[in-house]
């Protein structure tokens, strides 16, 4: 039990009054002079809780930023180490104002204890004495006047006898600590010692305490305050600074891809490995519109290397991989280039005297053949870029091409008009030497087929194995041939004469195929089949490479410009994406055959007006001669069935499929709905009569908006029969959103009016901008953006929001635009025109991709995405339509990177970005 600070008998409050008083007096001064209090005690017990009495005296009511109101001193521990220990402790007691003596059983027996309480009762009075028992117990015994030497079994004995009154003492409580002790009641014993030795009730202390406690929580929330908006300030100067470092950044990182985006343009021509490179990585940077065209531009290029010698080139070949391109200069050296890279691999071959005229790769590809104007033909171990053996010496002049047999065991040369055959593991000529009777003009892969020249412009073939002609010569007056090529199966060959005409013909009967194909210009000095045998590339005196269709006779697209001089020989890959050219400008050329160009043979139409392809991109509904609508399948080019309907329109029909591809509607002098699957009309014509040349069905299938120089109509299909609205006014171009929510009509000023499908009331209009007719309408497949296509060769596009245009026009078409069309991701715009070619432009920077799409003969009137956006399929008054690859648009990274193939490595960041830009992957995994 707990016992107060308080006398037990009359007379004691009064003196205790006074001792209080004297000492509020004295504490203050002595307390920053010495020790407010000086702890004796004995024991392990007490040894263990005494310093954290010291600590909570010391620190009771005090603010943290002042020094203790009472010090205390702590027998033994509150001491130096050291041989004066007894000297320590009396300067400690002199120096203290009280004597807190910890009564218990061990300081009754302690030396110490009795030690310093003698030196206390001689040096002060025993009114400074304060008692605490910590065990067992004192007793007082009012009859004598003093301490009951039996009971007190905590009692010092040099205290019997020397108190005249009873004193003050407290009992330490002890309070349940942890879970299964107990703990002093370290508070209350600190507050009765402080209360006592600076005068105070404990209750007043204890105000004091709160007092303090709350002007330190106030000094403190000011600390905290000031410290706060210190940190703050801190903090906002940290944040400015960090947001002044990225803004740094970021106008550094912009100069560079700024610097990019100019090199990669400048580049395109002359290096477009490096231009490529320089684009990605200013994409990596800044993912931004501008980037992304960068990567388009370069993506849709078909420069895809530039291979440099210092000298013309006669001769180029591809190792049967296609990852290695072989190239003779006219300086007698062979180089090896990497396809992907652009970068020469190993060392150059050397050992001719003159010029390389032909090289060939063995079809293990170890081997590398090299024929010259010296008149000798060359092995080289291809990983080594070693001569294998002696050359192979024909002693005839010049030595103009060189093969390897199908096994590789054999090698055929061609001089003048001498062919040769040698067994590469030897060196030796096998059998005798075969002698044309003309110039020699070309060597199959294999050796296994020669041509020479022959009398009155004609072609003599040889067999290599038999050594004899095979058959006839070719016939054809008045012409001298200049290049010839062997297709790959052997079936036909190609031949281009000095007037720059192209045959083809049929092998064994040594005949002509169709007729000849008119090139634009003369001077072929080489042709060559692409690995499919669907295409023949020639290359021109002008420095152009072209590339035909053996099938339509039609040229592919536009020439490939990048020579400056005279093409001298064309090779393709053995995949056929990749062709390269060799000039005497110095320089081989590689160009991607898979960027932007037609894909596969022309659709045969059979019809030269409106045609529509489904939304699943595998049909094409075309109106052909005799007013009948027919079918095409896009993948296998076939026509379908009999024509859908055989009626007598007095108007070109317009045509719209409906979303899920299953039903056609026709507009002409009327308006009807078909079954594609089949090939019946559903129910009732929705119009017997009266001109419906604009359709546009929704995206649930149950709207179909049909236009006309009458009116514009709403049809429900949804009911039985199916109803229409006319909303008074006239159109021959109409759009449904691709929500079905609002509906583009073109009207008779050539603007554009906006209608809200629910209502059926128009809701604004675009301003007057085109100079001509309105020819097209289309919405971006997010229904943010209007384009309209117009005779005045022009492109726009509107915010269908605002209804304010986009941007400057979209300028490049001649004669008119008939059609446009957004591509499924909304980022491209493809357009057809009256000169004859589809053009695409890029939505977020309004610029054109690349160079136009070329192939149709005649106006173009449709253009079409299929699903996934990586065809495109447009079709023209020619009567075919055609397939483009667009891949690159759809996702110009991609592109690019399977491009590389894995050549877009960390060492080409660093060769192509100037430092300060954090590396970035390229094209990460």
């Amino acid at each position: 039990m707990r016992t107060p600070w308080s006398p037990r008998e009359r007379g004691l409050g009064s003196a205790s009054a006074r001792l209080r008083s004297a000492v509020a007096g004295l504490g203050p001064v002595r307390a920053e002079l010495g020790y407010g209090v000086f702890l004796s005690y004995s024991g392990e017990r007490d040894r263990r809780w005494l310093p954290e009495l010291r600590h909570v005296i010391e620190k009771q009511s005090r603010p943290w930023y002042k020094p203790p109101r009472i010090r205390v001193f702590l027998d033994k521990t509150g001491v130096s180490i050291g041989p004066e220990l007894w000297g320590k402790i009396e300067a400690g007691l002199a120096r203290s104002d009280w004597l807190v003596v910890l009564a218990s059983p061990e300081a009754r027996a302690s030396v110490w204890v009795d030690r310093e309480i003698a030196w206390w009762l001689e040096h002060r009075s025993a009114q400074t004495i304060l008692l605490v028992v910590t065990a067992g117990r004192l007793v007082w015994d009012e009859h004598r006047g003093d301490w009951d030497p039996e009971l007190s079994t905590a009692l010092p004995a040099r205290l019997a006898g020397k108190f005249q009154q009873q004193p003050v003492w407290k009992t330490v409580d002890l309070r349940p600590h942890g879970d299964a002790g107990f703990s002093p009641d370290v508070d209350g014993v600190a507050f009765g010692v402080a209360s006592v030795v600076r005068g105070l009730p404990e209750d007043e202390l204890r105000s004091e305490g709160l007092r303090d406690t709350r002007r330190n929580l106030r000094t403190a929330r000011i600390a905290a305050a000031v410290l706060g908006c210190l940190l703050l300030i801190a903090s906002t100067l940290s944040v400015v600074a960090v947001l002044s470092r990225a803004e740094a950044t970021r106008q550094r990182d912009q100069a560079v891809v700024q610097q990019l985006v100019n090199q990669s343009s400048s580049l395109t021509g002359r290096d477009p490995f490096a231009a490529r490179v320089k684009a990605l990585a200013a994409w990596r940077i800044d993912p931004s519109p501008e980037t992304r065209f960068a990567v388009l531009h370069a993506s849709v290029d078909p420069a895809a290397g530039v291979l440099s010698h210092s000298v013309p080139v006669d001769s180029v070949a591809f190792s049967p991989d296609g990852r290695t391109v072989a190239s003779g200069g006219g300086d007698g050296v062979v180089r090896l280039w990497r396809t992907r890279t652009q970068r020469t691999t190993g060392r150059p071959l050397i050992g001719h005297h003159q010029g390389i005229t032909s090289i060939a790769f063995a079809p293990d590809g170890r081997t590398l053949a090299s024929s010259g104007f010296d008149g000798t033909v060359r092995l080289w171990d291809v990983a080594r870029g070693t001569q294998i053996g002696a050359p192979l010496n024909a002693r005839s002049g010049v030595v103009h091409s060189v093969a390897f047999g199908r096994d590789g065991r054999t090698l055929v040369t061609v001089d003048s008009e001498t062919l040769r055959v040698w067994d590469p593991a030897t060196h030796r000529r096998i059998g005798r030497p075969l002698d044309g009777e003309g110039e020699f003009l070309a060597m199959n892969p294999d050796g296994s087929r020669v041509a020479f020249t022959a009398d009155e412009g004609g072609v003599q073939l040889w067999d290599t194995d038999s050594r004899a002609p095979m058959g006839r010569p070719s016939k054809d007056p008045g012409t001298v041939v200049t290049s010839l090529s062997f297709s790959p199966d052997g079936a036909t060959f190609a031949t281009a004469d000095i007037d720059g005409r192209l045959r083809w013909w049929d092998m064994s009967t040594k005949t002509p195929i169709g007729e000849p194909i008119a090139s634009p210009a003369t001077g072929i000095r080489s042709v060559t089949f692409s690995p499919d045998g669907a295409m023949l590339a020639a290359a021109y005196e002008d420095g152009a490479v072209r590339l035909w269709d053996l099938r339509r006779r039609a040229q592919v697209g536009g020439p490939l410009i990048g020579h400056t001089t005279t093409a001298r020989a064309v090779a393709f890959s053995p995949d056929g994406s990749v062709l390269a050219s060799s000039s005497e400008d110095t320089a081989v050329r590689l160009w991607d055959m898979r960027t932007l160009r037609q894909a596969e043979a022309p659709i045969d139409t059979g019809g030269q007006g409106s045609a529509a392809l489904s939304p699943d991109g595998r049909t094409l509904a075309v109106v052909g001669s005799g007013e009948t609508v027919s079918f095409r399948n896009v993948a296998t080019r076939r026509r379908g069935d009999d024509p859908l309907v055989r009626d007598a329109y007095e108007v070109e029909p317009d045509l719209a499929f409906r979303a899920d591809s299953a039903v056609l509607a026709i507009g002409s002098d009327g308006l009807r709905l078909w079954d594609v699957a089949t090939r019946r009309p559903l129910g009732e014509p929705l119009l017997d009569a009266g001109e419906a040349g604009a359709l546009s069905f929704g995206p649930d299938g149950r709207t179909l908006v049909s236009g006309g120089p009458d009116s514009v109509r709403v049809w429900d299909l949804s009911t039985r029969p199916p109803t229409g609205t006319a909303l008074g006014a006239r159109s021959v171009a109409v759009a449904l959103r691709p929500d079905g929510r609002a509906l583009a009509t073109v009207t008779e000023d050539d603007t554009v009016a906006f209608w809200d499908m629910a209502t059926h009331r128009r809701v604004a209009g675009t301003p007057i901008d085109h100079t001509a007719q309105i020819t097209a309408v289309a919405w971006s497949p997010d229904g943010t953006t209007l384009a309209t296509a117009s005779r005045d060769d022009t492109v726009r596009l509107w915010d269908a929001a605002t209804h304010e245009r986009i941007g400057a026009p979209l300028r490049g078409h001649r004669g008119g635009v008939t059609s446009v069309v957004f591509s499924p991701d909304g980022k491209t715009l493809a357009t057809g025109g009256n000169d004859h070619t589809v053009r695409l432009w890029d939505v977020a920077t309004e610029r054109q991709i690349g160079d136009p799409l070329q192939g149709h003969v005649a106006g173009v009137t449709g253009v079409a995405f299929p699903p996934g956006g990586k065809r495109l399929i447009s079709w023209a008054q020619d009567g075919t339509a055609r397939q483009w690859n667009v891949e690159a648009t759809a996702d110009p990274v991609r592109s690019l990177c399977v491009w590389a193939g894995g050549a877009f490595t960390t060492d080409r960041w660093r060769e192509a970005v100037p430092p300060g830009p954090e590396s970035r992957p390229l094209c990460p995994p």
